[in-house]
């Protein structure tokens, strides 16, 4: 058989992963399908229908937590990657497809880019072999806490303020998003992280 019957015959044999975990996001949880849940299943029919993967890393970053006079406010790494995975005949190499993932993952030790990692798998999986799992990545709402991506984006943003118009453009976002989330920790995070820019911007112009 071809590739893109290999991988056929595996749609036929698997249509739906139950979601085995329960994920936190700050204020409020879902539930997700795990790597594991995901590889476990499919790994089973990928070998009886001769279909290989693996993974190829094209490029990543990493980072570092926020800082605010010496204090850490995001102990959390953000590591961001881009991987192309390829699906092959077991039988002809080069008889194969690439699907390319952007996954990004974040950690307080050296896991972040395993996550990643996994992540990336699974959806490439999730997607080539068409398996639904009653997610729903484009709705996916946490009525309470921000996501810890939204909320370190705002602190990058603030930190990062040239002047103090943009400081209070894009603290009034960041302000509006936490308000939106119903995170109070956030908008103290937020107030703070502002006082703090707003004090070094008048301390780079007393300098001159």
């Amino acid at each position: 058989m071809k590739l893109l019957e290999r991988i056929n015959e595996v749609r036929k044999a698997i249509s739906y992963i139950q979601k085995d975990k329960a994920v936190s996001t700050g204020g409020g949880s879902y539930k997700a399908v795990t790597h594991d849940a995901v590889t476990a299943m499919l790994r089973e029919h990928m070998v009886k229908f001769g279909v290989v993967s693996w993974p190829n890393l094209i490029d990543s970053s990493m980072m570092q937590p926020f800082q605010i006079e010496g204090e850490k406010v995001n102990k959390q790494w953000r590591y961001e990657a881009t991987y192309d995975f390829t699906f092959a005949n077991v039988e002809d190499a080069t008889d194969c497809i690439v699907i390319r993932i952007q996954a990004h993952a974040m950690d307080n030790a050296d896991k972040a880019p395993g996550k990643a990692l996994s992540y990336a798998k699974k959806y490439a999986m999730l997607k080539l072999f068409e398996i639904e799992t009653g997610e729903d990545e484009e709705s996916r709402y946490n009525p309470e806490g921000m996501d810890n991506d939204d909320l370190a984006g705002h602190l990058k943003a603030i930190n990062e303020a040239a002047n103090e118009v943009e400081l209070k453009r894009v603290y009034t976002a960041a302000y509006k998003a936490a308000d939106a989330a119903k995170d109070k920790e956030a908008s103290k995070l937020f107030i703070k992280t502002k006082d703090a820019r707003k004090k070094a911007l008048t301390q780079e112009n007393a300098n001159g």
